[in-house]
Order: structure tokens, then sequence, then C-alpha cells
């Protein structure tokens, strides 16, 4: 056993070194890839910016023709404005939702049992709603078969359906799968339009009320959910390849004589988030009110969605800003929004496209421009900002969703990049330790140390690009950044650059001439060594030795102020 344990722990003990040997290469990877990076940031600066820019406008296009592809998919960021906004379109006073609720039915079980109840409530329902000078009804229930228990009551729902002129009835769109087996033509129906191309005339799945009476003034009830299974738009028109009919809403319109020119046939929903819900009466208490009860009042001239709530009755959907939403809400909304115009108006996708090209090369240009960081980021803060509250602020108090959300999205990952490739370059430019890998080859020649103070020379990028040429990447370095902190010399030091050049006899002789071609004699202070340790700025030997002679040029540059 004691032999066992000691041949585990020499095994062990030989493992160590392999150990840190895939480490050590793998952090040695890690350097190597900066360093790669860094390398190819400093070399290429301004072109990769360039690139940067062009795969996001590759991206932008791409998304357009997606869009134009899948033109009613949802936006991502549609629901995310809807219920971050800070007011929306206040609920019409003249929409009332008459609801069979829960209470109504409870209420009126004693007297007419559960639901559903003889159709000649519904029809006193109606009947009183007209009375009390409604100036349009939706009838949000399906009457699909006659009460055989209750004849007279059908009667009377007959007899109220063509007394009563100005309500609408729903019609309830089957699969399509199965319109073959249908006997309904569609040119049948009130409202229909048929293609002219369509030949034999197509024949229609679907369900509708058991009274004729009601058959003049259908419209279909159906909505259309995202393919996520949210309501975001209504149907006013339902469209087909070879037909189209009314929805149920503009059928309502219809028959109240409203104006609704202008509408499109699939509006995007305005939701009343924020400013509350529809006036709603509970069914019983309609029935218990007299014919001249005040509270009749909120009827008159509205129009009323007369429809079920009741828990396992009525239909609720998820929407954009709710999970949760009773169909008969949904439908005053459409309605609303049909009668008022307040439906929301959403940018074209060109303009989209055009925005967010705009976006992404107006911070390209920028970033190439060399214009301050500081700028630079503040211009970026205030062009976000600006296009978030353009977003939020017409998305709450104008009927325009003007969803820049892609634009700052764009912005964002335009930005990173750019900054990610000038972090970059400026390592390598800095000899950030371990962004510079370099190799010691050719690494021969004097130190050459110029120190300068911003202020005075502006165009030092000129200088920089041309001492670069001349010696090569990977022999300069730019200390811009000598002190940090607050201390009472960091602002003083701040504006002092001293440049470390390693250079040949030839080299230094093409950089004395080109400062004395450009008149930067007075403006330099030039100072050049015998390098003892290796041109390496991850060796400490070279930190310590160019530390000393970097102060003292320092020095000098201040003392010209």
């Amino acid at each position: 056993m004691k032999s066992l344990l000691a041949l585990l722990k020499r095994i062990g003990k030989n493992q160590i070194p392999v150990m840190y040997s895939v480490l050590h290469a793998l952090v040695d990877f890690k350097k190597l890839s900066m360093s790669w990076a860094a390398r190819l940031s400093r070399r290429f600066g301004s072109k990769a910016i360039f690139l940067v820019g062009l795969v996001a406008s590759v991206y932008a296009v791409a998304l357009f023709v997606t869009n134009k592809l899948a033109p009613d998919a949802p936006k991502p960021s549609h629901d995310v404005i809807l219920k971050s906004r800070f007011s929306s379109p206040k609920p019409s006073k003249d929409i009332v939702i008459l609801d069979i609720d829960e209470r109504s039915l409870a209420m009126l079980s004693a007297e007419y049992g559960r639901w559903p109840w003889p159709r000649s409530v519904l029809a006193d329902g109606i009947q009183k709603v007209s009375d009390s000078g409604a100036r349009a009804i939706m009838l949000n229930v399906m009457l699909s078969d006659p009460d055989r228990a209750n004849a007279d009551a059908d009667a009377v729902m007959d007899l109220t359906a063509q007394m009563v002129r100005p309500v609408a009835f729903p019609l309830i769109r089957l699969n399509a799968t199965n319109d073959a087996l249908s006997q309904l033509k569609v040119n049948q129906l009130s409202g229909s339009e048929v293609s002219s191309e369509a030949k034999p005339q197509p024949t229609l799945a679907a369900i509708l009320p058991f009274l004729s009476s009601m058959h003049d003034r259908l419209g279909i009830a159906n909505q259309k959910p995202d393919d996520d299974g949210i309501i975001r738009k209504y149907p006013f028109v339902w469209e087909e390849a070879q037909f189209s009919l009314p929805s149920i809403v503009k059928r309502t319109l219809e028959v109240g004589g409203a104006n609704y020119q202008g509408v499109p046939n699939l509006m995007s929903l305005n939701w009343r988030n924020k400013q509350g819900r529809y006036y709603r009466i509970s069914f019983s208490d309609l029935l218990e009110l007299s014919a001249d009860d005040p509270k009749l009042v909120v009827l008159k001239n509205s129009v009323v969605v007369l429809g079920l709530s009741a828990p396992g009755l009525g239909q609720t959907k998820a929407t954009a800003v709710t999970s949760i939403e009773d169909d008969n809400e949904i439908l005053a909304t459409a309605v609303d929004d049909a009668l008022h115009g307040t439906y929301l108006r959403v940018i074209p996708d060109w303009v989209s496209l055009i925005i967010n090209l705009f976006s992404i090369w107006t911070l390209v240009v920028v970033a190439v421009t060399r214009i301050n960081s500081s700028f630079f980021n503040k211009l970026f803060l205030m062009a976000q900002s600006g296009l978030g509250s353009i977003t939020l602020l017409s998305a709450s108090y104008t009927n325009y969703l003007i969803d820049l959300s892609d634009s700052m999205s764009f912005g964002l990952g335009v930005f990173a990049a750019i900054k990610l490739v000038e972090s970059l370059d400026n390592s390598w430019t800095r000899a950030k330790p371990g962004f510079r890998r370099i190799t010691r080859r050719n690494h021969f020649g004097s130190l050459v140390l110029i120190g300068y103070l911003d202020s005075r020379i502006l165009d030092h990028l000129d200088l920089h690009k041309y001492v670069e040429k001349t010696v090569g990447m990977s022999r300069f370095i730019c200390i811009d950044d000598l002190f940090g902190g607050e201390s009472l010399v960091s602002g003083t030091c701040a504006k002092c650059r001293i440049l470390l050049v390693l250079a040949d006899d030839m080299q230094q002789e093409l950089l004395k001439n080109w400062v004395r071609i450009n008149g930067f004699d007075d403006k330099l202070v030039i100072s050049v060594h015998d390098l003892k340790s290796s041109w390496d700025p991850d060796d400490s030997g070279f930190q310590n030795e160019v530390s000393s002679l970097i102060l003292n040029v320092c020095a000098d540059v201040l003392a010209q102020q």
C-alpha cells in the first residue's frame, strides 16, 4: 500500500511540469492573439473601421430584405416600446362594452338558468340599447343553431334582428382546407369582393348565424395573431387570395353610418394601456334599468360591443401590452382606432434602412476623421438618446410608431466595434503590457526620445505617421499617459507626449530633416541614447532603463512652457 502511494506521488510530481507547460502555452497563446489583433488594428486602422461599417451595412440590408419577405413578422421591439411608453390614447367615451360577465350569469340564473339563455334575453338587451340611442351594436356572440326548447325566443330574436338595423353579427371563418367541402359561395355574402380571376366561384368554410335576417350584416369575427400567437394587428378587411370580406368591426361602422375612409385593411392596434379601459356595463344591470334611467345616457350615440367575458365562456388572447386580454376589449380598441384614426402608423422599411445606414456611416466617418475621443463619446450618447427619445415620444403622444431601435442597435454595435479597434490600436501604439509580442530580429539602433506638448503641435498625427513609416510599427512607442489619477501634476503632465523610437543612423537623419523642414525644431525635445537592454516593451530591464529617460525628457518639455 505504501509503495502504491509513493508511486502515485511520483507520478503527480512528474506531471506538474507538464501541466505548467500547458498552462504557460495557453497564456502565451492568449498574449500572442491579443498582440496579433492589436498589430492588425494598428496596421489597418481606418480600413478596419471601414470594414466594420461595411459588415454592419450588409446586415442592415439583409434585415431589410428579410422584412420584405416576411412583412407580417413581429418586430421584437414593438411590444417593449408600447409597454414602456409614457402615455397612450384615451379610450373613447363613445365606445361601451355591454358585458355578459360572471355577475350577469349569477344575477340572471334564477330566472333563465345557466348559459346559454333564451335568445329573447339577448334580444331584450339589443332593443334596450337601441332605444337608448346607440349608434351601432356589435353582437360578439355566435348564434349558430336554433334553440329547439325555445322556438318562441328565437322568433323574438329574429324579429329584433329585422327591426333593429344598426347591428353587426359575427361570421366565423373556418380552416381554408375545408373550403372545397363547403357549398357556401363567397359571392352570396353581403359585402364580399371576389377576384375576377377566381374561376369557378370560390366557396367558403364558415359558421354563420342560423337566422337569415342577420346575413345582410355579417362581418368576420376572427382575428389574425402573429406567428407567436400575440394580437398586434386587426384585419379591418379580411383578405385572402381570391376574395375579401368585411370584418365585424368594419360592418359595425357601416351599419352605424360612420366614416372609415383611409383605414388600412390591416391596421396596427394602438392599445389604451396607459389611459384606463373602456366603459363597461354588466348585461344584468342593463336589463334592470328603466328606459328613462339617467345611467343609460352613456349609450346615446355610442358604439356598443356586446360580448362574453365570464370565465369559461369569454375568449382571452395575448396582446402586445398584456399576456391576457378580454376579446371585447380588443374589438373595442379596433373600433376606436378605425373610428377615430388612432391606429398606429409604422415607418416604412426603406426609411428604417436609410436611417440605419446613416447611423452606421456617421459613426464610421466621425471615427476615421480622428475627432477627439471624448467628443466622439458625447456625440454617440447624444445620438442614442435622441433616437430613443424619438421612439418613445412618438409612441406616447402621437399615432406614429417611429421605431428607431434598430438604428440604436446598429449604432451600439458599430460604436463598440470601433472602440475595440481603437483600443487595440492604442494598446499597440502605447506598448501596453501583453499587447506587443515582438521578435528581436533586426531590432538594432539607438533609442530616440521625442517629447512635445499637445498644445504646441496640433497636427501631431502627421508626426506619428512619418516616424512610424520611417522606422516601422514595431520600433515606435507613444507614451501619452505618463501620470494618471488626480495629483497636482497629473493635469500638467497629461499634456506631455513622449515618442520612443528605435532608429539607425540613416533613420535618425531622415527624422531630423523632416523635423527641420516642417518647422518643429523649437517645439520638440529630442534625445538620443544607446540602449543597454534589448528593445522589448515587455522586458523589465527595458522598462527600467527607459523610465528615467522618459521622465528627463518630460521635464525638459515642461520646462519649455
